[in-house]
């Protein structure tokens, strides 16, 4: 059997995977000292040696990145026969690069933490998830194996329901840095694309400079790869708005979806629903049914290299 292991916020994925039978819980103890500092232990750890291991985590914070290497360095220390680090959701994706000078490259920074993990016998892994920029995948070295899993099956059944309850649709970008992935998408499934190209005037405020689209009296699905705040996709969907569109949904595959991020996509008056992954593990807290769920084991259970 395959040992499996999970961070406490992505508990949720792991309890997904266990129900296929092909793995063994492995529960994992934590706790913070009064002055901050944190400690973890692997429960029975005698049950980790000469067999593979897949520890599910995020770098959704610093802590969890700390938290992440320490449980991997741990589990190859204990034995494990391979280890199988699985991040759903790669934080500071958008820190892949510096574009001033000084900035830290985050990005490359994590994949070369993460590349110092000891090596197991049969060699460590570590799987993404649609990653907002396809080259952080190379910044890992050579003590890590790096694969790119993408959330294609689950997206295409969000859109395949939301057509379902409105008919006919046009696949629209937010920005035309996702132009290429509308152009894929729309012809993969047979449907029309539309492209939006914007200018960021800051961190949390973008302005719609030029439209490519032929939307009118059509339902509009923008697709973007990860929602944050949502100003940028509410700006979007007003812009469609402008020229005609009908009823504007929102699919995403990380609803990162920052506090007070639903709340405020809901209450623009321009988007009838948003449609995510559960790569992220603020997707749990959502108690409102604007925002549907879909959830993301499959893809790992079949990317897995084991």
């Amino acid at each position: 059997m395959i040992n499996l292991l999970s961070s406490a916020p992505y508990t949720y994925l792991k309890q997904n995977m266990l129900r296929t039978g092909r793995f063994d819980n492995i529960e994992i103890e934590n706790k913070t000292f009064p002055d901050g500092e944190h400690y973890w232990r692997i429960i029975n750890p005698e049950q980790i040696s000469g067999k593979p291991a897949v520890y599910i985590c995020g770098t959704t914070d610093d802590a969890a990145i700390f938290e992440a290497y320490n449980m991997c360095c741990t589990l190859v220390r204990e034995g494990c026969s391979e280890l199988h680090l699985v991040i759903p959701y790669f934080g500071y994706s958008t820190m892949e690069r510096a574009v001033k000078g000084g900035e830290a490259v985050t990005a490359k920074n994590i994949a070369r933490l993460f590349s110092t993990i000891p090596v197991s016998p049969q060699g460590n892994h570590i799987y993404m998830v649609d990653l907002h920029s396809l080259g952080t995948q190379y910044y890992f070295e050579q003590n890590i194996h790096p694969v790119h899993l993408t959330t294609e099956p689950v997206i295409d059944r969000m859109i395949a329901d939301i057509r379902h309850e409105c008919g006919d649709v046009v696949l629209a970008s937010a920005d035309m840095g996702r132009a290429k992935w509308i152009e894929k998408m729309s012809n993969r499934l047979g449907i029309g694309g539309a492209y939006i190209m914007k200018k960021r005037l800051s961190g949390t405020e973008t302005v719609v400079e030029a439209l490519n689209a032929d939307v009118n009296g059509c339902h509009v699905i923008i697709f973007d790869d990860m929602i944050r705040s949502g100003g940028s996709i509410i700006n979007a969907a007003r812009a469609y708005k402008s020229i005609g569109a009908k009823d504007i949904y929102v699919a995403c595959v990380h609803g990162v979806l920052v506090d007070g991020a639903v709340e405020k996509l809901k209450a623009s008056g321009v988007i009838k629903g948003v449609y995510c992954t559960n790569t992220h593990i603020r997707t749990q807290q959502i108690q409102d049914d604007f925002v549907k769920v879909y959830d993301m084991s499959e893809v790992i259970l079949s990317g897995l290299k084991i």
